[in-house]
């Protein structure tokens, strides 16, 4: 038996098992899509929702983006909720973009909105390992200052150590909640959105189970799956 025919011999017996046996999914360990101490947060909860919609059962785990990018090329994780980006299309088969993330910078409000020229030179706190503000700090001239995440930037802002930090919707308007008092005011610089999408390892059986796809997608697109990430989106940010 030639190589095709082993290999479609193997997947026709992969596929009854894609609904017996739990699949691997990873969310990514940045708030609020996931966190790795509690294995709960935004992504693991939307996932779950679609598997439950679908007939399918999740083994979930959190970690951090450069492995869960990995462990999908390699198919061991099938299913993610990240960034939509056309490298990701090599590796994933993009199901549906249910919510975006929208980047801004928050600065403690005065007596006039700021325009691009007030950040020059001023110390802006940018999430450790991001480049998606690289453009911004290049035509502001404002000077970056690394941190470890929002709650840290936030933080430094309050005290008068940064006189801006990096914004990242959802999760930004959490953690400002938590941080603030009556007396602190802010204003924000809006950069741009950035698309979510539900993808699917290409190296993984799930991915030539077309029924199972049709399922994910119907879920995650239908009025209800709107409002599960609407619901999900109030809940984190």
């Amino acid at each position: 038996m030639n190589a095709a025919l082993w290999g479609g011999l193997a997947l026709w017996l992969w596929l009854p098992a894609l609904h017996a046996e739990a699949i691997p999914a990873s969310s990514q360990a940045i708030e609020p899509w996931g966190d790795a101490a509690s294995g709960d947060g935004l992504t693991p909860r939307f996932l779950r929702w679609l598997a439950d919609q679908s007939g399918l059962q999740l083994k979930q785990d959190t970690r951090p983006l450069p492995r869960l990018i990995e462990d999908l090329k390699a198919g061991r994780d099938a299913l993610a909720l990240i960034t939509a980006s056309p490298e990701r299309d090599a590796f994933g088969l993009e199901l549906c973009r249910p919510t975006d993330i929208r980047l801004s910078v928050v600065y403690r409000r005065g007596d006039r909105e700021w325009q691009s020229g007030d950040f020059k030179h001023r110390p802006v706190g940018i999430l450790r390992g991001t480049h998606t503000l690289d453009a911004f700090l290049a035509q502001s001239g404002a000077a970056s200052v690394l941190v470890n995440d929002m709650r840290q930037g936030i933080g430094m802002l309050r005290v008068g150590r940064l006189d801006a930090m990096m914004c990242v919707r959802p999760g930004c308007g959490h953690v400002l909640r938590q941080l603030s008092t009556p007396s602190d005011h802010w204003a924000e610089w809006t950069i741009s959105r950035e698309p979510m999408a539900v993808y699917v390892s290409r190296a993984h059986p799930l991915a030539h189970d077309a029924a199972a796809l049709d399922r994910l997608k119907s879920a995650c697109v239908s009025p209800a799956g709107r409002a599960k990430m609407a619901e999900l989106l109030a809940r984190y940010d």
